[in-house]
């Protein structure tokens, strides 16, 4: 008894050693690419591939800013008609003024290298980016010739794209939508989830990060880190909130804790399909 007692434990803990290893220092290294396909009864139009990545983290231990070219580099393989960046690029809680200039060199290093994709490329802020610095974050951005959608739209193709301020650190406003012209159909971007009482009813979807697909999902737990005042539910995937239909990805980076375990960094593609 004693025996299989101490077997027991030997094993317990060299499986929780290298779930501890495996967590910090392998998969928040690694890169999933996710290829989905979202069928539509509201929108009408041409397939369209949309290439999303959410929560870079630029700066985090696993996030160099030259992790950024891959990044761009494997989403332009994937050949999207256009790409959409729902905010936190930066990683920390901590304002620019109070981080080195080492480190806001490689922010403004990897935002630089974001300005690589092939498409079209559209982002909002999420709360990160606000906490950081705000307007030097829009300066940058705007450099790398993305178009930063924050409470504003703009026609693409059939689709009207949207962006949604953050709601943890900014107030998203349904206004947002009032530019859209008739004849095309709301795509929504936005950092997180919780903006959803702003969804307007007609969105064709929604796509958010925010939560990091939970960045510690734990058997039988499930995602239970997520952020948000939201259900586990809604921490990754597909879901509906006030009868919207969202896609809500893990992203890359992490923040806090530097490890994730069973929600491993993403690109996404999505296609978007209209039933006619």
């Amino acid at each position: 008894m004693f025996r299989r007692h101490i077997s027991f434990c030997l094993w317990a803990s060299a499986t929780a050693l290298f779930c501890l290893a495996y967590g910090f220092l392998i998969e928040p290294r690694q890169l999933k690419i996710r290829q989905v396909e979202f069928l539509s009864d509201a929108y009408i139009g041409p397939d369209l591939k949309i290439g999303l990545i959410t929560d870079i983290h630029i700066g985090g231990i696993h996030v160099p800013a030259e992790r950024v070219s891959v990044l761009v580099e494997r989403m332009n393989r994937l050949t999207p008609d256009v790409v959409l960046l729902p905010g936190d690029f930066v990683n920390g809680h901590a304002s620019s003024a109070q981080k080195t200039d080492v480190f806001n060199a490689s922010i403004a290093r990897g935002v630089t290298k974001l300005g690589g994709f092939d498409a079209p490329t559209y982002a909002t802020l999420g709360n990160h980016d606000v906490w950081y610095d705000r307007e030097r974050m829009t300066q940058l951005i705007g450099a790398a010739g993305i178009t930063l959608l924050e409470n504003k739209s703009e026609t693409f193709g059939r689709l009207c794209l949207v962006g949604l301020e953050d709601h943890l650190t900014s107030h998203p406003d349904r206004k947002a939508y009032d530019n859209c012209k008739e004849a095309t159909f709301p795509l929504v971007l936005t950092h997180s989830p919780e903006a959803w009482r702003t969804f307007r009813s007609d969105t064709v979807l929604v796509v958010a990060g925010h939560t990091h697909g939970g960045q510690i999902n734990l058997p039988i737990l499930g995602r239970r880190v997520n952020s948000t005042s939201l259900g586990p539910e809604y921490s990754y995937g597909f879901s509906k909130l006030g009868g919207v239909n969202v896609f809500v990805s893990a992203g890359i980076g992490t923040s806090i804790l530097p490890a994730r375990f069973r929600a491993p960094p993403e690109i996404v593609l999505i296609t978007l399909r209209g039933r006619e």
